[in-house]
């Protein structure tokens, strides 16, 4: 016993040191990357950007400019170094506006943030015009503006590129590109409209950048990040005022409050559709197509709505909402799952095992086929015994008619016929009395076959009898 309690306290230390190990090796990464921020901010605020001379005697050409500009539209870690050395070695002074729109074109992942904003640095350090213009190349992914503005119409593609074009104008805030921390305060606004609370993909589409936008921004919020107050320095040399902390908090709060009073009626409307498709459930073993489309559809609304809605609170630091649980009510679609407030559902089982035992339950068969329509009340007695007594007199009538007829027929016949038929009468009758005689006959006859059979059957009987009584009797000593 005691040896097991030893492993046990071995086990839960070994763990607590990789959990610390892992605390450890996250902290340094972040130290680094703090220190690569800090490093990029000082060097892109006092920029030292090369002379027109020195310009002069980098390759000015078309062809190569042109060739180097379209590797910005595929930004990526593994391509980073060779990239920035291509331009190091090109004159893109007249290619600046050019540069910009395959950066802003560019797809990026969450991962080749960082690429990208190494590589803008460098431009942003030689060229003195490209940091204006990307702001605004950058901003029309929030606000597209005039018509002739290049816009995706395929609204997850839209999402997405709004998703990697906040993070990379957060991070271009952090390293001195973009200087103005108000530049995120008509993004802020926009995101947070309620006007868009009116469509269901822009607000979780909003709710998700939001998220992104506090977990990465907290101190925009005045927020910390647990286990990182060492390296609040940095973000101190920010300069984001109070007033402006107080804006992006207030405002996030505002539509976090809205998105969960959504929440909150839908979860309602979906509670009431689970009863009433218990009740369906309960009285005729299973849902229309129409109301399981129209129940899946509501809970997929739902269960998207609150993962976003729970990922913003999260990352403000707050609770996520919980949902109000009457217990009378289940899932009735799917098999057994964890609901929103963490319990747990299970289907709802047909009442019938089978589809014969279905089928003798609800395939009646049609009485009107079995049952006299007198007994249905579909007919009236008085009709019926109306019909009967006029069925009777026709038939009385016909027997009549039909006894008049024989009679005058054999009025009409003459004598010697009438004659002939009584002789052939009378022949018949001694037919049959011959024929009666001689089936008595046979009968006897089988009966007296029966008797003799009989008679030697008990003769046998006797003889076998008689030879078992002579057969030698042997007695045994015990």
């Amino acid at each position: 016993m005691e040896h097991m309690e030893n492993e046990s306290h071995e086990g839960k230390k070994q763990d607590e040191e990789g959990h610390h190990n892992n605390e450890v090796v996250r902290l340094e990464e972040y130290k680094k990357l703090i220190d690569v921020k800090t490093a990029l901010r000082q060097s892109n605020l006092n920029p030292e950007r090369p002379d027109a001379s020195h310009l002069r005697t980098l390759d000015s050409s078309i062809k190569r400019n042109t060739a180097v500009i379209k590797k910005l539209k595929a930004i990526n870690d593994e391509q980073k170094d060779g990239l920035m050395e291509e331009l190091k070695s090109v004159n893109l002074s007249k290619f600046v506006s050019e540069a910009v729109s395959y950066i802003c074109e560019a797809k990026l992942r969450s991962a080749d943030i960082q690429a990208a904003v190494q590589i803008c640095s460098l431009l942003h350090q030689r060229y003195k015009d490209f940091s204006p213009c990307l702001i605004q190349g950058l901003l029309k992914a929030f606000f597209p503006g005039k018509a002739g503005d290049d816009i995706d119409p395929d609204k997850n593609s839209r999402a997405m590129k709004k998703r990697s074009t906040l993070k990379l104008l957060m991070e271009l805030y952090f390293v001195g590109i973009v200087e103005d921390a108000s530049t995120f305060i008509n993004i802020i606004k926009d995101l947070t409209s309620v006007e868009h609370l009116k469509d269901r993909e822009t607000t979780q589409t909003n709710l998700t950048l939001l998220a992104s936008f506090a977990r990465q921004g907290k101190h925009f919020l005045g927020l910390q990040k647990h286990g990182q107050e060492a390296y609040d320095e940095f973000f101190m040399g920010l300069n984001i005022t109070d007033d402006l902390k107080t804006f992006f908090k207030k405002s996030l709060s505002s539509y976090y409050d809205a998105a969960v009073a959504i929440l909150q009626s839908e979860h309602a409307s979906l509670r009431a559709m689970e009863s009433e498709n218990a009740k369906i459930l309960n009285v005729k073993g299973e849902l229309s197509d129409e109301n399981t489309a129209l129940y899946e559809k509501l809970r997929k609304s739902f269960d998207q709505l609150l993962r976003c809605v729970s990922s913003l609170a999260e990352a403000l630091d707050m609770q996520p909402p919980v949902m109000p649980d009457d217990g009378h009510t289940t899932r009735v679609t799917t098999a057994s799952e964890l609901s929103p407030s963490g319990k747990h559902f299970s289907a709802v089982e047909p009442i019938w095992d089978d589809e014969d035992t279905k089928a003798f339950y609800e395939s009646l068969p049609d009485l009107r086929v079995f049952v006299p329509g007198v007994l249905l009340g579909e007919a009236e007695p008085k009709l019926v015994d109306q019909h009967g007594k006029v069925h009777e007199q026709t038939g009385e009538h016909k027997l009549e008619q039909g006894a008049e007829v024989q009679n005058n027929a054999e009025a009409s016949v003459p004598e010697h016929q009438l004659e002939g038929k009584t002789n052939v009468g009378s022949k018949n009758r001694e037919k049959k009395d011959k024929t009666g005689k001689e089936i008595s006959k046979e009968k006897e006859a089988d009966q007296k076959g029966d008797i003799e059979r009989e008679k030697v059957r008990v003769t046998d009987g006797a003889s076998l009898d008689n030879l078992l009584q002579r057969l030698p009797r042997w007695s045994f000593a015990i």
